[in-house]
């Protein structure tokens, strides 16, 4: 192995020695030394890659590939896995990091897979670290929340592996460069394949656990499913589109289905839905619809915009998620009355989330729905551009009631002042929020080269 394929492999290898280390940690040292040694081992993995920015890809196989998209997904897993450390506390603090590192590995594995064997095992560490974080608070919600994700993801996990076996058994291949065929196996091993991914990536029907999860477990794990887990499973669809012969129109047309869908459902149900963390997690099946959909797309303007919408939509929901612990535990639309008068600063950055997650001007997710709304278009995806178009409409309407509250009222709980961390965590991602909208070039700086390095 040379330098340069040590060099690609290098984050890998940051992101697992920091898990160990906080899991060895645990028992001997302070929660604060262990956090830190998470948190070290997130930023040299991210570090190690953008010290490689431009670099061209080391060849060391179709398990782990060295491209642009998979750098992206390593840095940014584990950026945002260090922002949902700041937030992830309470229950057994000293064994959460290495989970979230854990979890981070994941993801970074996952958005590096050429092969159904890296796909498999980063999507089981992602899972397994998210099952044991949801029950972290060792609370009934979270409890719930984490059994009913350990079953259904059984099963998903169970469709993925039976797909990939009809795969192989069409193609004699594990490599998705290899995956080409027209044969009834392989059609339906292509489907089960689709339905597993759709479940790690909380699309309709296979959302089920999403609201639970950010109702019960704690902000950091939510961030995690949410953002971490999301942005891998996406890099890995983006691989599979750029590799894959996958059999049309079922590939494409099935993500789009199944995007539709879930910009709908996820959409109308967070209509009604009185609780802060709860309402986001069905915002965030919507969110997974638009991704989804830009996917199916499969053209070189909807992969560049994937990756903007991703780079948006972390801030945005990473900032979200931590206001919502200004309340304590599912904070509701009476506990966010008044709160400008009370956090005049938390308050705006919350109600700016909100707005960057609803689409609107002046936030980076107008921008992002822009791009969305360019490739459809150009792609001539209109029935797709309706669902979006509507989508978005509803989702102004119960974002308006959630950025409006912190504005209005008196406001009937007095939450306890928020740690430091947690403080500059929302004022980085407000500042985010608003840079991303005001000058998008830089993120489409970043999203471009690293689709250029394949």
């Amino acid at each position: 192995m040379n330098a340069a394929q040590l060099a690609a492999l290098s984050p890998i290898g940051a992101l697992a020695i920091g898990a160990v280390a906080a899991m060895m940690l645990a028992p001997l040292a302070r929660a604060e030394l262990v956090r830190a040694a998470a948190a070290l081992s997130l930023a040299l993995a991210a570090g190690l890659v953008l010290l490689r920015a431009g670099a061209s890809p080391a060849p060391i196989g179709t398990l782990y590939m060295d491209d642009g998209p998979a750098r992206f997904g390593i840095v940014y897993a584990s950026l945002s896995s260090l922002a949902a450390l700041v937030f992830l506390r309470g229950g057994s603090a000293k064994e959460a990091p290495s989970l979230l590192v854990l979890a981070a590995l994941g993801a970074a594995t996952l958005a590096a897979a050429g092969h159904a064997a890296t796909l498999f095992l980063g999507i089981e560490i992602i899972s397994l670290s998210l099952i044991a974080l949801f029950a972290f608070l060792l609370s009934r919600p979270g409890l719930e929340a984490s059994y009913k994700f350990l079953v259904m993801s059984g099963l998903a996990t169970a469709a993925l592996l039976l797909g990939v076996a009809l795969i192989y058994a069409e193609t004699g291949a594990l490599a998705f460069a290899g995956w080409s065929g027209h044969g009834a196996l392989f059609a339906l091993g292509t489907a089960l394949l689709l339905a597993g991914l759709a479940f790690k990536f909380s699309l309709a029907p296979f959302h089920m656990w999403t609201p639970d999860a950010f109702e019960g477990a704690p902000a950091g794990a939510a961030a995690l499913a949410g953002v971490v887990s999301k942005g891998a499973v996406a890099v890995a669809i983006l691989r599979l589109n750029a590799t894959a012969q996958l059999p049309e129109p079922l590939w494409s047309s099935g993500l789009a289905a199944l995007g539709a869908a879930s910009i709908l459902v996820g959409n109308l149900l967070a209509l009604r839905q009185p609780a802060l963390p709860r309402m986001l997690g069905y915002s965030t099946i919507a969110h997974s619809g638009y991704i989804a959909v830009l996917l199916a797309a499969a053209s070189p303007r909807a992969d560049e915009a994937v990756l903007f919408y991703l780079a948006i939509y972390a801030p945005a929901l990473i900032g979200a998620l931590c206001a919502s612990a200004l309340l304590g535990k599912a904070p509701t639309l009476p506990d966010l009355h008044g709160l400008v008068r009370r956090r005049p600063l938390e308050a705006a950055a919350l109600s700016l989330a909100l707005l960057s997650l609803a689409g609107l001007p002046a936030a980076g997710g107008f921008i992002a729905k822009l791009y969305l709304f360019r490739v459809l278009v150009e792609t001539g995806g209109w029935t797709l551009l309706g669902v979006v178009a509507a989508g978005s409409g509803l989702g102004f309407y119960y974002y308006a009631r959630f950025f409006t509250a912190p504005f209005i009222g008196v406001g009937a709980v007095e939450a306890d002042p928020l740690p430091l961390g947690d403080r500059a965590l929302l004022m980085l991602c407000a500042a985010l929020i608003v840079l991303f909208g005001v000058a998008p070039g830089l993120v489409i700086d970043i999203v471009t080269p690293a689709l250029s390095l394949r």
